[in-house]
């Protein structure tokens, strides 16, 4: 009887040991957890998103568009979030006749994803070199975390009025987008395509 007693009271221990080791887990992975909320353009207005991420993984994307189109763009509102937190990644396809809704919640949810907490986290200054039109461009990329928080660019021999009006203007615009896969400064492809170039290599030395 008192090897049976022995046993249960093993038994009881061992489960209430594990119970609490699981529930310390589970409070861990809650409090990793971020909620974060972005917006952008779809077709028939602004889309909202919250995604809540957990480290570098998307646990849920939830898509709010009361203007898109019925039975079209409400399809991508209703479909495209699941798929995007399984992917982890907004870099999916679209949802079929959807396009621009599609696109837009892809957009709000990069908008989200670019607020995430960089808490802690110390600016870095890089710099990367490519040609241009006249010469070399250099940038100098300000970073913390994930974001871009300032560009410079530098390419004095770049053609006054034309180049040079990339070099003034798209540095802002890649920091804005957080990328520096963004459109060019329309008559200024060769600087613009330098500039673009250059901030890749930048980021690529980090």
């Amino acid at each position: 009887m008192k090897k049976v007693l022995t046993i249960v009271l093993v038994f009881a221990l061992s489960f209430g040991f594990l119970t609490l080791v699981n529930n310390m887990g589970g409070t861990d992975t809650a409090s990793a957890q971020e909620t974060l909320t972005g917006t952008a353009e779809g077709f028939g207005g602004d889309i909202n998103v919250t995604v809540v991420i957990n480290g570098d993984d998307i646990v849920s994307v939830e898509a709010i568009g009361d203007d898109e189109t019925e039975g079209i763009g409400t399809m991508a509102i209703d479909e495209l979030p699941a798929l995007i937190a399984e992917a982890d990644s907004a870099e999916v396809e679209g949802v079929s006749g959807a396009t621009y809704s599609s696109d837009g919640i892809k957009a709000a949810v990069k908008n989200a994803l670019a607020t995430r907490s960089v808490a802690g986290a110390e600016e870095l200054t890089l710099t990367g070199t490519t040609e241009g039109f006249g010469g070399d461009v250099t940038v100098n990329v300000v970073i913390k975390g994930d974001d871009i928080v300032s560009v410079e660019a530098i390419g004095d021999d770049e053609t006054d009025g034309i180049g040079s009006i990339a070099i003034d203007e798209l540095p802002a615009l890649i920091a804005e987008a957080d990328s520096a896969d963004i459109d060019g400064i329309s008559g200024s492809t060769y600087t613009s395509d330098a500039i673009k170039a250059a901030v890749k290599k930048a980021l690529e030395s980090k």
